[in-house]
């Protein structure tokens, strides 16, 4: 081989072993635990919305001033795959028989997107039962399962309340982004305690979220290479499909009324992810779309709109 042949060569190999590279970090980036945003894609993803966040952040903290003067009680539990899982459970002035379990999104915790609405809940006199997902907070866990390993710690979570607060309680679900997708994943597997579910931005399964994430951040040649390197690297590491995140057949058996609500703004999760699931469910149903509502913002953007909308659907199905 000639010298000029071995240059190139050699720098394709280089070129391909730091492509292998990214791509584990970037599946690091987005699967693990930590919010490292060490690949390019990572810090392609974090630029984007940055300042959409700074404002829902400065929005949220005025929430948790309120949260942090609550009577709350830290509570855990095991989940099948032997994580430690934290909760944390607020309780009302006066003794109630309804909770409320808030399901946060992806890469944040319980203080994040149920914060916003937990003293609306409280305030109406309900327990609010704020947990942190494996990987996320408090809990241990190495790796996110968009979903999948929530919806099943989720029904483990209810089943935690049933068995301390007894058979006679009523149980709402109320989740945002990823906590969304939970939700929509779980509600056909619901025992009758839960009376209805709200499902916030959620999205249809984790490559559907994925590819739509990836074709808008642009300049990414290629993306379902990459999807299904990103899908076989987390049958090895996390031990499951990303396929297995599709909860449009549970939306069809859902058990519980459903109230699905969007921004029409939202370039991460498309609105068309959240009418899909509204137009499959099976129970009754409504749908909120929030004009100009960027992701997970829809509270912000019209929390008049929202609280009206969300008060309305439980005084209809909590009986």
């Amino acid at each position: 081989m000639g010298k000029g042949k071995k240059i190139i060569a050699l720098g394709a190999a280089a070129l391909g072993a730091f492509i292998a590279e990214e791509i584990i970090q970037g599946y690091r980036d987005v699967m693990g635990r930590n919010r490292g945003y060490n690949s390019v894609l990572g810090r392609i993803g974090f630029s984007k919305g940055a300042d959409d966040m700074n404002d829902f952040e400065e929005f949220l903290q005025t929430k948790r001033v309120w949260i942090r003067e609550q009577n709350t009680e830290y509570v855990s539990i095991k989940s099948d795959r032997g994580e430690l899982l934290q909760g944390y459970l607020t309780y009302p002035e006066k003794e109630s028989k309804v909770f409320v379990l808030g399901l946060h999104g992806y890469h944040a915790n319980h203080d994040g997107d149920p914060a916003t609405f937990l003293r609306h809940y409280v305030e109406r006199g309900y327990n609010f039962l704020n947990v942190d997902h494996v990987a996320s907070g408090d809990s241990e866990g190495k790796y996110v399962g968009f979903g999948l390993f929530e919806s099943q710690d989720s029904l483990k979570w209810i089943d935690y309340l049933i068995e301390r607060f007894g058979e006679d309680i009523k149980i709402i679900l109320h989740g945002v982004s990823m906590g969304g997708a939970t939700v929509c994943k779980m509600v056909d597997s619901v025992p009758p305690q839960v009376v209805l579910a709200v499902a916030d931005c959620p999205f249809t399964n984790a490559l559907e979220e994925f590819s739509s994430a990836v074709r808008t951040f642009g300049g990414i040649k290629n993306p379902e290479l990459i999807i299904k390197a990103f899908n076989m690297l987390n049958k090895v590491f996390a031990g499951y499909d990303l396929a297995d995140t599709d909860n449009r057949d549970s939306v069809k058996n859902s058990k519980v009324p459903m109230l699905f609500i969007h921004g029409s703004a939202d370039d991460f999760v498309p609105v068309s992810m959240g009418e899909e699931l509204y137009n499959l469910c099976g129970n009754e149903k409504e749908l909120l779309i929030v004009d100009g509502a960027k992701h997970a913002q829809s509270l912000m953007t019209d929390e008049k709109l929202y609280y009206e909308t969300l008060d309305r659907f439980i005084d209809k199905y909590l009986k």
